[in-house]
Formats: C-alpha cells, sequence, structure tokens
C-alpha cells in the first residue's frame, strides 16, 4: 500500500465531517463523504423507521462499498492523492444496521441478507490503516444535533445516539481485538471529543509522522450528495 487509508467515525453530531475535510486539506488525502441528501429514505427512516430501515441501510451499504473501493484505489496507485479519508466506513455502518434490527426495525430475515451482502463486501475491503473514533457523550452529540436543526433529523432522540454509542463500543472492542480478518493490523485512535473547535495540530503531526505525509492536495468527493457530521 502506497497510502493510507483512515476511517473517521462517531456519533451523528461529532464532527466527523469537519475534521474529515480538514485532515484532507492539510494531508493531501482524498476526503469521502456519505451520501446523505441524495438518499430517498433517510427522511423517510425517521419519520417511520419500522418501514424504511431495512431499504435506507441497504442503499447505505453499497454506496459506502463504492467509496471503500475509490479510496483503496487512492491509496495504491501512484500519481494522485497520497490516500484516503472516510467519513464512515463499512463497519461502522454495519453498527447502525445491528442497532436497527435489535430495535426491531429490521426484520431478522431482513438482517439476514443484510449480513450476506456485507460479508461478502467485507471480505474485499482494503484494510484501513487507521480507524480516528471521535468519543463524543450522546448528551452532547443530541445538542449539537438539534442546534444544527436539519429536517432530516428532526426525529432523532438522545436514546437513539446512546444505542449508537454502545454499539460502536462494541464495534472497537473487536477491531482492537483482532476479530475481523480485515481488521487485523489496523490501530484505532480514540480521540476524547466533547469540546467544540478542538484544534488539530497534535493530531495532524501524528498522522504525517506515522504515514510520512506532507501538505496539501485534497479533493473532497462526495458522489450523490452532501455530507453529514
Amino acid at each position: 500500500m502506497y497510502g493510507p487509508i483512515i476511517w473517521v467515525e462517531g456519533l451523528i453530531g461529532s464532527g466527523k465531517t469537519t475534521i474529515t475535510k480538514k485532515l484532507a486539506e492539510i494531508l493531501g488525502l482524498r476526503a469521502l463523504f456519505e451520501p446523505v441528501s441524495s438518499n430517498p429514505y433517510l427522511e423517510r427512516f425517521y419519520k417511520d423507521p419500522k418501514r424504511w430501515a431495512t431499504m435506507m441501510q441497504m442503499r447505505l451499504l453499497h454506496h459506502r462499498f463504492a467509496l471503500q473501493k475509490i479510496a483503496a484505489f487512492e491509496a495504491t496507485t501512484t500519481g494522485g492523492y497520497r490516500g484516503a479519508i472516510l467519513d464512515r466506513g463499512l463497519p461502522g455502518d454495519r453498527v447502525f444496521a445491528k442497532m436497527h434490527m435489535q430495535a426491531g426495525n429490521i426484520d431478522p430475515l431482513d438482517w439476514e441478507t443484510y449480513e450476506f451482502a456485507y460479508n461478502v463486501m467485507a471480505c474485499s475491503l482494503t484494510p484501513p490503516s487507521l480507524l480516528i473514533f471521535l468519543d463524543v457523550e450522546p448528551e452532547i452529540a443530541f445538542e449539537r444535533v438539534k442546534a444544527r436543526a436539519r429536517t432530516a433529523e428532526t426525529g432523532i432522540e438522545k436514546k437513539y445516539l446512546e444505542d449508537l454509542r454502545k454499539g460502536y463500543l462494541d464495534l472497537l472492542v473487536e477491531i482492537e481485538s483482532g476479530t475481523h480478518a480485515w481488521s487485523r493490523g489496523m490501530e484505532v485512535m480514540r480521540l476524547a471529543w466533547n469540546s467544540d473547535h478542538q484544534p488539530i495540530d497534535g493530531l495532524v503531526d501524528n498522522l504525517r509522522h506515522r504515514f510520512r505525509l506532507g501538505g496539501s492536495h485534497a479533493e473532497v468527493a462526495n458522489p450523490g450528495g452532501r455530507e453529514d457530521d
């Protein structure tokens, strides 16, 4: 691998999009964002999760996989970007889907179908170099979501974010213990991110040294829609 693949993970409202943009611009990585505004299921899902959770998660799964393939290309091809940084990886997306299955929003048979598709895609993942987890308390993420007042997010409750954080913490344990083939050898960096406008100089220096990265050569890529923190 010529360059790093970095996943930025965290709750809705954690600040993923902001830090992904900044790191890409400074380090010369290609930034890849989850499609939000182009997802026709999102607003419907928040209004009626039991009706729309399955199709929304299947759509996101395929979009996420496409972004992972772009990231692998950037990281293994010379002459372009120095690597890629993603606003949420494929396993982060599964955290949401699993949470909806446990809440009864996804039927067990639909979950089986989702898992089959996910496992096929995960088998062909180019292993990421690093996962950065922005650790934000659900209460703080909830206030940030309320403050930005996006129409599609009006149905989000604090309990939803609490369950999401628990799912993420379970995923981090799995990654750090090498449970998955794609996670063996990758590193997890947990950052306490409760405060707004935190300086990232130390993080930038860390990543520059870790991956021998230089200056700026960034493009923000968001196939199909705006990004979401």
